[in-house]
Formats: C-alpha cells, sequence, structure tokens
C-alpha cells in the first residue's frame, strides 16, 4: 500500500512540475483564433487529468474562457464561453483543441412584452403544456412576468425569459392545487427584430406542497372541466353549428323503428346531413359531462369511423338488409353479400329510442364496386309497428305461431325470468311435449288448429288461398319475423315446402294459409 500511494504521489508531482501554459499564452492563443474579440476572459484556475487515450496514457490541461466581440448591429456583441484543452508533450503542454461551448447575444433590445403575451394567450394549451392543459380548472391570472425575467438571447432571432401564471389544477381524484407556477418561454422570429412566428415553454421545478389544496368529492371533482374539456367543448360546438339544419327525429316506439330510420338516412343522405341527424338521436350517455355537443372519445371513434367511410357503408349495406340477429336494444345486418356485419345499439330514453352504437368494418375500395351490383340478399321493408305487449298467466288459452302454422295451446308454466316467455302445452298433443314461447309468438284464445287435426275456425279465404297455390311459385310467408320471401317447392295437402329467399333460414313446411302472392 505505501508503495502504491508513492508511485501515485509521483505520477501527480509529475504532473504538476510541467510547466501550465500561462494565462499570456492561452489568451494570445484565443486572440489569434478570434480576431475580432475585443475581450478575453479566463475562468478559474483550470485542471489537470491523466486519461487512457488510444492505447496510451496522456496528461491535460484545460481551462474555461469567455470571449466577447462585437456584432455588425451597434451596441450588440456576441458572446462566447468555452475551453480549450492542452495536451503534455516532450516535457510541456501544447495546444489540442478547442472543445465545445456555447454563445448567445447581450445588448440586445429586450423584446415587446404585449407582443409575447398575445402569443402566449393566442395559444395557451402550447403555453402550459398539454399534460398541465388538461389539469386546469377555472380561470387563469393574467401571464406576467417576475421583476427580472432573465431574458437570454440564444440567437438575434431567439430570446428566452420567465413569465408566471397562477390557476388551479386536479392533483388527485378529489384535491385542487392553486399556486403561481414559473414558465420558462422561448419565442422564434425568421430575422432580427422580425415579428414573433412561434414559442415553446417549460413549467420550472417547483415545491409541489406550495399554494392552496382544496378537497371536493370525486364526483364534484369528475365535473369540474379542464381548460382542454372547454377548448373541446368549443370547437365541437363549432362543428356542430357548421352541420346543415335538419328536421328532429321523430318519437321512436322501438329500437328497430331507431335503427331503420337512422340507416335510411345514413344511405340517402350526404355525409354532413348524416352528421346532423345522428347528433339528434345520440343519447345523453354519448356525451361528456352533460354537454350536448362533446362526445365521448370512444363515440366519437366510431361516429368519425362511420362518417369517414360514408360512400363504403352505401357500398356495403342494403335499404333492407338480412337481419343477422336482433334484440330488444339492437340489431346486428349483413352487408349485401352476407359476410361482413353492421351492428346497431340503442336506448330507451325519456318515452323514445336514442342511439348509442354504429360499428360496422368497411370494404376496401376493389369490394366496394363488387358488393354495389349484389341485390340478392336484400330483403323487403320490415313491418316495423310497435304491437301491443299481452301478458298470460298459467291456464289461459292460446295459439301458438309455428313455421308450419297455427296451433291451440294453453299456457303451462312462465318463465320467472323473462316476463314475455311462456312455456305452452298444444291441445291434442297427449305425448307431454311443450314448447318455449315468446309472447310475439303467441295469440289470445284458440283460433288455430288442434295438434289431432280439429280446428277452431275456419274460413272460405284460406281453402281459395290453399288451392291457388303451385310449385314454382314465389310467395310471401308469414313468419314470426314478419312476411319472409320464398319460392314453392313441394305441395302436399294443405302444407308446403318452402325455400326461403333469405340464405340464413333452411327449407321449412309451412300451411299454405300462411302464404300470399302479395306483400
Amino acid at each position: 500500500m505505501k508503495t502504491l500511494i508513492t508511485t501515485m504521489f509521483m505520477i501527480l508531482l509529475g504532473i504538476m512540475v510541467i510547466a501550465q501554459p500561462s494565462d499570456g499564452t492561452i489568451k494570445a492563443k484565443i486572440q489569434a483564433d478570434s480576431p475580432s474579440a475585443t475581450n478575453i476572459e479566463l475562468l478559474g484556475s483550470g485542471t489537470t487529468s491523466r486519461e487512457y487515450t488510444d492505447g496510451a496514457y496522456y496528461n491535460y490541461y484545460r481551462r474555461s474562457y469567455r470571449t466577447t466581440k462585437p456584432t455588425t448591429y451597434t451596441g450588440i456583441s456576441e458572446v462566447y464561453s468555452g475551453s480549450i484543452q492542452y495536451v503534455q508533450s516532450s516535457g510541456s503542454y501544447v495546444f489540442s483543441q478547442y472543445l465545445i461551448g456555447d454563445h448567445w447575444f447581450i445588448g440586445v433590445p429586450d423584446p415587446d412584452k404585449n407582443e409575447i403575451l398575445t402569443m402566449l394567450n393566442a395559444d395557451l394549451e402550447k403555453y402550459l403544456k398539454n399534460v398541465y392543459y388538461n389539469r386546469v380548472v377555472g380561470e387563469l391570472s393574467p401571464i406576467s412576468f417576475p421583476a427580472d425575467p432573465e431574458y437570454h438571447w440564444h440567437e438575434l432571432t431567439s430570446v428566452s425569459f420567465l413569465t408566471k401564471v397562477t390557476y388551479s389544477e386536479k392533483i388527485n381524484s378529489t384535491q385542487l392545487r392553486k399556486a403561481e407556477h414559473t414558465y420558462r418561454v422561448r419565442i422564434y422570429s425568421d430575422e432580427f427584430k422580425g415579428a414573433w412566428k412561434s414559442f415553446n415553454s417549460s413549467r420550472e421545478e417547483e415545491d409541489k406542497n406550495a399554494g392552496e389544496v382544496l378537497t371536493y368529492t370525486k364526483d364534484e371533482i369528475d365535473n369540474m372541466p379542464t381548460l382542454a374539456d372547454l377548448d373541446a367543448e368549443n370547437r365541437a360546438a363549432a362543428i356542430m353549428a357548421s352541420l346543415p339544419s335538419v328536421a328532429d327525429a321523430p318519437t321512436f316506439q322501438s329500437s328497430a323503428q331507431l335503427f331503420y330510420y337512422i340507416h335510411d338516412i345514413i344511405l340517402n343522405k350526404d355525409v354532413n346531413e348524416v352528421k346532423a341527424h345522428i347528433y339528434k338521436v345520440l343519447a345523453p350517455a354519448c356525451f361528456k359531462n352533460n354537454s350536448t355537443v362533446l362526445l365521448n372519445n370512444y363515440d366519437q371513434e366510431w361516429l368519425d369511423k362511420l362518417t369517414n367511410n360514408h360512400e363504403a357503408f352505401k357500398s356495403c349495406y342494403c335499404q333492407y338488409p338480412t337481419v343477422q340477429s336482433e334484440s330488444k336494444a339492437g340489431i346486428t345486418f349483413y352487408d349485401r353479400n352476407n359476410k361482413r356485419m353492421l351492428r346497431y345499439v340503442g336506448i330507451e330514453d325519456n318515452g323514445t329510442w336514442k342511439l348509442t352504437l354504429i360499428s360496422f368494418y368497411p370494404a376496401s375500395t376493389s369490394e366496394q364496386e363488387e358488393l354495389k351490383s349484389m341485390n340478392e340478399n336484400c330483403q323487403e321493408k320490415p313491418d316495423l309497428t310497435v304491437r301491443e305487449v299481452l301478458s298470460y298467466k298459467v291456464g289461459d288459452d292460446v295459439t301458438g305461431i309455428f313455421s308450419n302454422g297455427e296451433y291451440n295451446a294453453t299456457i303451462d308454466k312462465l318463465d320467472p325470468n323473462i316476463s314475455t316467455r311462456y312455456f305452452i302445452k298444444l291441445v291434442g298433443d297427449n305425448s307431454g311435449k311443450g314448447y318455449w314461447m315468446e309472447e310475439v309468438s303467441l295469440k289470445k284464445g284458440h283460433v288455430g288448429t288442434n295438434i289431432n287435426g280439429g280446428s277452431s275456425s275456419s274460413s272460405s279465404s284460406e281453402s281459395k288461398s290453399s288451392s291457388s297455390f303451385k310449385v314454382g311459385d314465389d310467395v310471401y310467408v308469414n313468419t314470426t319475423k314478419g312476411k319472409m320471401k320464398a319460392t314453392i317447392k313441394e305441395i302436399s295437402g294443405e302444407k308446403a315446402l318452402v325455400d326461403f329467399k333469405n340464405p340464413m333460414y333452411d327449407d321449412t313446411w309451412v300451411t299454405l294459409t300462411n302464404c300470399s302472392f302479395e306483400k
């Protein structure tokens, strides 16, 4: 250990013994390389170090300095601060290189504060920075300057300085903090004394506990709009104001009425009218914080997707598409090729139905041209009349509507979970078999056929229609989904085997009394 310490001491002593360049030598070198410098100032006493470079050890001496030189503008000088490096060679230090430094300007007149404030106030989101803009609530204090703004001219076309502003910001889900904040701003122009064109800013580090902290409930905080919210609200209001005026939507008694109404508008109106109509029927839940113009991000996304792909939508879907599935609150359609699906979703609201979602996948440009000519999967206009929903109790006489006819039955039990679903047993069926049926597929009383062949009612029109059909006829068949187009493939007595035009449904035996030539 003693030997190591002695060795290190001798190395350091060797570095110190070799004469470092004098101040005069250093200044003369800098002056020679910067002949326009009017002032050269050496900073500190310099540093020495021994470093391993390119396979060998070298002794370095570095000295910081600052120069001042005039510019072409009266009273304005350029200041440069850097370092000069020497390396030991043959028992002395010789110049090695200048190390990278920085420059700025002095003597430049201060910028006009009013011009600066006008620019900053015109883009508060940029001034505050987006992360804070999304947290600030309430009003800002006027932006101001501290007693010493610390103007620093990086270039004759760019200067930075300090500003002050006070605001309240959300710091968590239940608290606001109101405090004064310091922002360093840098502004830019295209030429000296030219108009200021742009700026950037950053909030200075500060005491996180400074200012006044106010506590609210989470709901209260959530309902406080931020500057970003208010700005978005104004932009949304401007967009809505630019849309054409359209009639208010009618009152919808069912979701299907709403869906077919808006589907027709999308297919037959221009995109701006489509937007205007959709805003008329959107559910309140689609808007942020009870706004009437600003949509939630998710709802804005699906609306943008629809309107940005409006022509693709019109190419893909029939006026009355094939229904893939349907429920009280939603309907899913197939496209013209029965491949791609379109989903509408709604909600009951204040005596009508409101839209909550339109979801679809646009076809490519090449597919669109092909789809336009596909009409074989297009359906007839559905009956959207809303019928009265009937309720039954155990023991009630009803008629069950099946695809192959109407049969007399009795309510055997009720579905405890679905109020419109019933278990029925057919009159004359002694097998004990029964069927779960939706209310829409039942009629009051016995007006159909008994399973053993007896009939509770008949009419001359039925027998007349039965004898008028033949194989190959295109007919309309009464089903629980409404009237559907089909072709008669086979007739046996009072029944016919029909091939539905809708590919979703298989060939089915139906009673001829459920068939007609008229829609």
